[in-house]
Parts: structure tokens; sequence; C-alpha cells
């Protein structure tokens, strides 16, 4: 390649925060470079070698024009075509890829290992803590929270100063547009720049992750996860902490994973399906905005305000202890929105049995407990599910792992049935209890049970 093929290239920007750490050239050589390694080495900076593979340090652009970096692998011949064998003495060699949170001002993109250089994924964040004024941005919070206020605080002080803890999954709902769904996603990724990003539900979908792998925060906009398989996937990241990073042309690389995810939905009741022992999920309502809750240039102030928001969170208190390995009880984060999701995703199975146990307590003489077996609930159900196979199969499954109720050793019990009647001196069909006594390994349900789950 001759020079005028070279120079053509050299209005390419270099790859931001690049270090010129680790090459093969000696500090002499560069001090005084002539024209050409002046060229090289702006050139060489735009690669690295990991192991035995050269990537391009690259930058794509998802649906929503976010600018995102990734490690494009590059033949090595396409290298020399460009350039010459010489650039190789420019580009810097690491042993491995590596994926190390740190948002602090001590942040390293290269990390160094008995003498071995390691690749960073984890990008060093723009902003840093410094006193100042927070009005708009508590205004902000509070009006999406409300009254979850200090547990988001909690979770943004984690956020930032503990990346590597699990978190509960947060997800904004609200069937109005512009109530700050969106600009809460954007604003989290002002604060932690490349170290979030917003997907779609089809990018997150594809079985290629490199995207978000090595993210902090992975915000998904408008979902709507219709999918048991996408569903799990989410559940699954939210407490793992490796995950296989898959690219396009590219092996897969086993690494550290602390991905925090982000959702939200125009969807209220049913953007995603919830049993009743899913307590990964934080679901928050976001509230109509109000004349009064408007604030022009919002983004402009909220930005603004990022190192003084960074110095709050620094210096604040936590209000939750660890409780678990989500951090907090799920009980502090439940709302009437999440319970309302469990409701309308239940499945038919559920929706009929809980009626069934319903019209059971309606009757006095029941009282504030009974027993109950799969298959003699299957034998009253078996008419309204006629189509359901292997129905005390599910029925058992629901009583015992999703309800967690009790079941008792082989003993007698009184097992309840409805029978409607007509009655002459009524002139209409009256509806009554009855009591059959059987034997059976059978789960005790009580009143107080199912007026919980209505």
């Amino acid at each position: 390649m001759n020079n005028e093929q070279i120079l053509l290239r050299k209005n390419h920007e270099p790859f931001p925060e690049r270090s010129s750490k680790h090459t093969s050239v000696s500090v002499s050589e560069k001090d005084q470079p002539d024209d050409m390694s002046s060229i090289l080495m702006r050139e060489g900076e735009k690669y690295i070698r990991v192991a035995t593979d050269y990537y391009r340090l690259s930058h794509i652009l998802n649906a929503r024009k976010q600018s995102t970096p990734v490690q494009q692998l590059w033949r090595k011949g396409a290298i020399m075509g460009d350039f010459g064998k010489e650039i190789f003495r420019y580009i810097n060699k690491y042993v491995a890829f590596v994926n190390i949170p740190d948002n602090s001002e001590t942040y390293l993109k290269e990390h160094i290992h008995n003498g071995d250089a390691y690749y960073n994924l984890y990008e060093q964040m723009k902003y840093a803590p410094a006193p100042g004024d927070v009005t708009i941005t508590m205004k902000f919070l509070s009006r999406i929270f409300q009254d979850k206020l200090d547990i988001v605080l909690d979770y943004l002080k984690i956020l930032y100063e503990n990346p590597t803890q699990n978190l509960p999954v947060i997800c904004l709902v609200s069937k109005i547009q512009e109530t700050g769904k969106s600009t809460y996603m954007k604003w989290l990724c002002s604060i932690f720049g490349r170290n979030a990003i917003i997907l779609g539900n089809e990018e997150f979908s594809t079985n290629f992750n490199s995207l978000y792998a090595s993210k902090l925060i992975v915000c998904i906009d408008e979902s709507f996860i219709d999918k048991t398989i996408i569903k799990e996937k989410i559940k699954r990241l939210t407490t793992t902490d490796s995950i296989n990073m898959e690219a396009k042309g590219r092996d897969t690389i086993r690494m550290d994973f602390f991905g925090k995810l982000i959702l939200s939905s125009n969807t209220e009741d049913n953007f995603i399906k919830m049993d009743e022992d899913d307590n990964r999920f934080f679901v928050v309502k976001v509230p109509e905005l109000t004349p009064g809750d408007f604030i022009p240039e919002l983004m402009t102030h909220l930005e603004n305000e990022i190192p003084a928001f960074l110095y709050m969170l620094k210096t604040r208190q936590m209000v939750y202890p660890k409780k678990s390995r989500l951090w907090f009880d799920p009980k502090v984060y439940e709302t009437e929105a999440l319970t309302r999701i469990r409701i309308h995703t239940r499945s038919i199975i559920q929706k009929e049995l809980l009626r069934w146990f319903e019209d059971i307590f309606a009757f006095e003489a029941t009282g504030d407990e009974i027993h109950v077996t799969p298959v003699r609930l299957s034998h009253e159900l078996e008419k309204s599910l006629r189509q359901i196979t292997g129905l005390a199969s599910q029925l058992g499954y629901i009583l015992k792992e999703e309800w967690k109720l009790p079941q008792s050793k082989n003993n007698k019990f009184k097992f309840p049935s409805i029978t409607d009647n007509y009655e002459d001196g009524a002139q209409m069909m009256v509806s009554k209890i009855s009591f059959t006594t059987t034997t059976g390994k059978y789960y005790t349900v009580t009143r107080e049970f199912v007026e919980s789950k209505i």
C-alpha cells in the first residue's frame, strides 16, 4: 500500500478514550514519529488483538439511533491489505476480554494481572460526583415512583457504588403516552453512558446478545413479553452472574454479567405473565402527567444535575438493608400494579379454581377452611374445563408448587360440593352445599387465602 492510500484514512477519528499502553512500539519511537508512523499509530489505535483474534473498535447505531461501541472481528489480512504489516507494531495486544464494572474515578480500561493485559469491556462514566442542586431530578423521580421513592434511590445508589449486586427488574407501566417512562430510561443512559442501552423486543429476543452482554443497564422499551422463553430469559438474567456473549461470526465468550433490566410498557395489566411466586419484578404504574408536572427541556435539566445527583447518592445513607439476593425484601416493592398483572395473567385453570373456591366459601356452613385433593377438584371443574388434558396433575401443581399449600398425610376428610336443585316452593333454582367423607392426601385451603387471591 502506498502513502496516498494511507493518507486517505487520516481523517478517521480514533476510538474514544483509547490508551496507548502495551504496544510493541517503544516510547522513544512514539515521541518523534515521522508522517508514516503518525498515521499508523493513529490507525493502529482503532484495532486490538485479543488472544489470537483482531478486532476493530467501532460504533453501530441501533433502531433508536444510539451509538454503541462494539468490537468487530477483523481479519488480519484485511488490516495488512489496508496498511501493510508495519501497522501491527501499533496495535495493542490483550490476553482476553474482561467485564469489570467501575463507576469511580479510578476506572481502568486495561487491567494488568501477572504481567498480562486484559481489555475491559465496561466503559468509563462521563460524569463525576460534585455538590449541587437536584431539585428537578428529585421532582421527576418522586412523580414516577411516588411512595416507593426511597426504594429507587437505594436501587440507584447500589447501581452506582456496587454494580455487581443483583437487583429487581423495574417495570414502568402506563397506558397513557408521555408519562416519563422513556425519559427515565434515557436519563439512566445519560448517567451511565455506554454502560446502558435501550433495546426493542426484537433486539432483546435474538440469540445474539453482544449488544447488551457487557452492559450495566439493559432497558427494553415498549415491552410486551408474550413468549414464555423470553420471560424466562429475563428471570434468568436477573439473578445470573455470568453469560455466554454471542455475536455473528464470533466464537462464544463466557463472561461476567451484572446487567439490570428496566422494562416499560403501555400495557398495564398483561404485558408479561407473572406467577404468584414471581418476586423479581418491581412494577410501578406511572401516573398521568399534569400541567403542574410539566418541565420544559426536562432532559437538559436532568443531565445538568447528574454530577450533583451522583454526589447525593454517594453521601446518602441506605434506607433498606440487604435482605435477599436481589438486596430488597420482595414485600417492600410489592405494588397494586404487580397484583393486577398477576391476576390478569393467571391461567384459565387458576381462574376457574379460584371461582370455585369463592363459590364454596360463599356458604356460611363452609367455615373458614376446606380440604381438597387434585382428583376431587378435577371432577368438580371438568365441566367448565372440558378440553384441558391432565387436569388433576395441573391442579396438583398449582396447589403444591405455585400456591405452596400444606399437604396432609393420608387421612379422612370432608370434601365440599355444590348442587343446584329446583324448589317448587321458591319456584327457582337453589344452590346447596354438601360434604362427602373421603380419604386422601388433602390440601388445606383457607377463606383468608382465597380472599387474598381475589
